[in-house]
């Protein structure tokens, strides 16, 4: 075989020949074509050029011969984020120029079958082929996407959803969902004020000035300064005590544990049990307050408790005003109606939600042949979705503005139990009726019939 090279560029969109021997020894067409063949170029090639060169019996060193198509690549697939999940912890900076310690991003809350990222598919675009007669596909290159942890993929493949109520957060690259967020620490500027859809457990204290909101139970292991504690749904648990200094807020759509409690404010819907004593605060539940353990003690400050009160010792020899009363769930129905608030914004949150998830679908729409009838039909309940979503808000900002102050009727099944000592300076209150502790007292229950409150001697004393 006389000396001919083929060169096939490392994308194979070129052939190149070269022929070293002159005119007395240059190869005839047929060996030509056959080294040509042999290499394997069967696309592209230029029959002016290889003419030429049979023709011209000269040598020639790397000249092109064969040229392929290259593709017109589609656009690649890309993510759309529905949330910003950043994981900085750099400080809020408040439109005064200044650094907010206490807002710092941590997570980001999302509900069960919310959207959290999305992906536009990659388009195909126009294929190529190489000079050796295969395809060079077109199509823009997909993206799988990031899914973790209580994270899932739609049915069609372009959407991740949580999978329960909770936060999400990045890790290693996957999207993750969790329904417990657990502070091995304490809530102070390491964390900021802590925010989150699900359950929370903190192992340490809760520093004053700082707050906790849940739409789940609290859990918390140490102490609580003079903070703010929001459960929506779920109870307060402070395994230590609270030490409020007349700033402490502990809201919840349950009930509150707690070691001791002093000069802090509660409001929650169900009981109040302490294992140790209440001092100088205000406290207000729809069901029972409860204090049997220990010292079982209440001194100073409003207590109330709207299926009753049961309590070891009440008041002091000092005479400090304390009050007892039944009729908290009326204090309850004024402080959840911050709760309220609170679901009003996150109804906006999930209408900011579908704005963006309508975006989606019109982009999807531009981009694919055509949108699917699922698709299709998803834009259209959107618009329902707003509707009902901005009805609701209309009926929750109603109940903001109006509370209901109705006093329920009394019975002696609703009574207060003080098991030990009650002092003098107590002033007792049922509804609208009062009564004013003038002598102490050991052992004794009282309630309510019709107009007038009665105090009688328990079977049974404890303390």
């Amino acid at each position: 075989m006389k000396d001919i090279k083929i060169t096939i560029s490392e994308d194979k969109l070129e052939a190149k020949i070269s022929i070293a021997e002159g005119e007395e020894e240059f190869p005839s067409d047929k060996e030509i074509y056959n080294t040509i063949r042999k290499a394997g170029v069967l696309y592209g090639e230029n029959k002016q050029v290889i003419t030429k060169i049979i023709s011209d019996r000269h040598p020639v060193n790397e000249m092109i011969f064969a040229s392929g198509k290259p593709p017109i690549k589609g656009e690649n697939a890309k993510l759309v984020w529905y949330l910003n999940l950043s994981s900085s912890s750099k400080p809020m900076i408040t439109e005064h120029g200044k650094a907010d310690f206490k807002q710092i991003r941590q997570f980001t809350r999302v509900k069960k079958g919310q959207s959290i990222v999305s992906k536009l598919p990659p388009t195909d675009g126009e294929d190529g082929k190489n000079v050796m007669g295969e395809t060079i596909f077109s199509a823009g290159e997909d993206i799988i996407l990031p899914s973790g942890n209580n994270a899932i993929i739609s049915a069609d493949g372009l959407t991740l959803c949580s999978k329960i109520d909770g936060y999400v957060f990045l890790k290693s690259g996957k999207v993750h969902v969790d329904n417990v967020y657990h502070i091995k620490g304490d809530v102070d500027f390491s964390t900021g004020n802590v925010k989150f859809a699900g359950k929370i457990l903190i192992e340490g204290d809760v520093r004053s000035g700082f707050r906790v909101e849940a739409t789940d139970s609290i859990y918390i292991k140490g102490n609580v300064g003079a903070s703010d504690i929001y459960s929506q749904r779920g109870d307060v648990i402070v395994q230590l005590g609270i030490l409020g200094k007349g700033r402490a807020k502990i809201l919840a759509g349950g009930g509150l544990r707690a070691g001791f409690i002093q000069d802090a404010t509660v409001s929650v819907k169900k009981d109040v049990v302490i294992k140790h004593y209440l001092i100088n605060s205000s406290i207000f539940s729809g069901e029972k307050v409860i204090l049997l353990q220990n010292e079982g003690l209440i001194r100073g400050g409003k207590t109330f408790g709207d299926q009753g009160i049961e309590v070891l010792e009440v008041g002091s020899t000092n005479n400090i005003p304390t009050e007892l009363g039944i009729g908290g769930n009326n204090y309850y129905k004024v402080d959840s109606q911050k709760l309220n608030i609170k679901e009003i914004e996150d109804l906006e949150s999930r209408l900011s939600l579908l704005n963006k998830r309508e975006a989606f679908l019109k982009l999807l729409r531009e981009r694919v042949i055509s949108l699917s009838a699922e698709k299709c039909k998803e834009l259209e309940e959107i618009g329902e979705k707003i509707k009902n979503l901005k009805t609701h808000f209309q009926k929750l900002e109603s109940q903001k503005k109006s509370v209901d102050v109705s006093i329920n009727s009394f019975d002696h099944d609703r009574s207060i139990k003080v098991r030990g000592k009650l002092y003098k300076g107590v002033t007792i209150s049922i509804g609208h009726a009062q009564y004013y502790i003038e002598n102490m007292f050991q052992g004794v229950e009282i309630y309510r019939k019709e107009e007038e409150i009665l105090i009688e001697k328990m079977l049974e004393t404890k303390g």
